[in-house]
């Protein structure tokens, strides 16, 4: 793939001075985390993203998404769903959407 591939560094590049973001890990793995909850983690070459209704049903809809299972048991959590690398230029939209939904629980 060219350009329009995303790393998950220039993923968390835009909540580096964003009030209450951090980097963390989540089951072991790299994450972003706002009030200690994660909205986006790294797994393999993809990234699961913590979202409810419309942008969760729109995720689901990318080629290659699925319901996150960093278990790989049958386990998925409904809130979270994994894109695939070849799908990373989503990757943004969805760490904003992510972020406004735990930002609001989050209260």
């Amino acid at each position: 793939m060219g350009d329009d591939r995303v790393s998950f560094e220039t993923l968390v590049a835009p909540f580096a001075t964003a009030h209450q973001v951090a980097e963390g890990k989540w089951f072991g793995k790299p994450c972003l985390k706002t009030d200690d909850k994660a909205f986006v983690v790294l797994f393999g070459q993809n990234v699961a993203f913590k979202l409810t209704g419309e942008a969760h049903r729109e995720a689901l809809q990318i080629e290659g998404a699925r319901l996150f299972d960093p278990r790989g048991k049958g386990n998925a959590f409904k809130e979270w769903v994994q894109v695939p690398v070849e799908k990373s230029s989503t990757w943004p939209s969805l760490a904003k959407k992510a972020h406004a939904f735990v930002s609001d629980t989050a209260a």
